[in-house]
């Protein structure tokens, strides 16, 4: 009998567009994206069943942590901790903006954190480097032009910033990272930077 083979089930639901692959021995089994606005599940959970019962039981599950949207990243990090007490996968954790479809060049990761701040991350090698910041639009701008040759990568156009490219994280690359990397962030937590934005209720005339 051959060598078993890891298969490791992939997904991210931290941006408008989500994403579930399925990889094994760097094959790829399993793809499909969905819309999950505001963090919405349905489509995410009905993509997830398609993948598992396509491909079956995962050795490895990685989900992407964000930052990014509160409820998405609820909704996957449970589906991620489900998996692994039904089916014993194990669980990483990996940070969304690693997964963008860039190479290993680096480039700028952002978004819109609310309430007039925008997240900023630089990625390296596939790997966060340094500090994932919280700026208002000034500072964003002038961190951003102090180094003008670097892509800048964002879920969705951001007003006021100019030279984004649109794209989403990637689930194969984010189930290849897991390849590489088994013991990346074990104990999964989400990466909120900051309370959840919650739109208040119009006051009552």
């Amino acid at each position: 009998m051959g060598a078993h083979r890891v298969k490791i089930l992939a997904f991210d639901c931290s941006t408008g567009k989500g994403g579930v692959a399925v990889i094994a021995d760097g094959a790829t089994l399993f793809a499909e994206r969905f819309d999950c606005p505001r963090g919405r599940g349905g489509e995410f959970f009905l993509a997830l069943d398609r993948a598992v019962r396509a491909t079956g039981r995962p050795d490895r599950v990685a989900v992407g942590v964000g930052p990014g949207s509160y409820n998405g990243l609820r909704a996957s990090i449970a589906a991620a901790e489900g998996l692994h007490l039904s089916m014993g996968a194990a669980m990483v954790g990996i940070a969304s903006p690693r997964a963008l479809p860039c190479g290993d060049d680096e480039y700028f990761a952002l978004g819109d954190a609310r309430g007039g701040v925008f997240w900023l991350s630089r990625i390296g090698g596939r790997q966060v480097r340094g500090e994932i910041e919280l700026l208002p639009l000034a500072a964003l701008l002038e961190r951003l032009d102090a180094e003008p040759s670097l892509p800048r990568l964002a879920a969705a156009i951001l007003p006021g910033v100019p030279g984004l490219q649109a794209v989403m994280p990637d689930p194969e690359i984010l189930a290849r990272l897991a390849e590489s990397e088994p013991d990346a962030m074990r104990d999964i937590e989400p990466l909120y930077l900051k309370p959840a934005h919650i739109t208040k209720a119009r006051a009552r005339a």
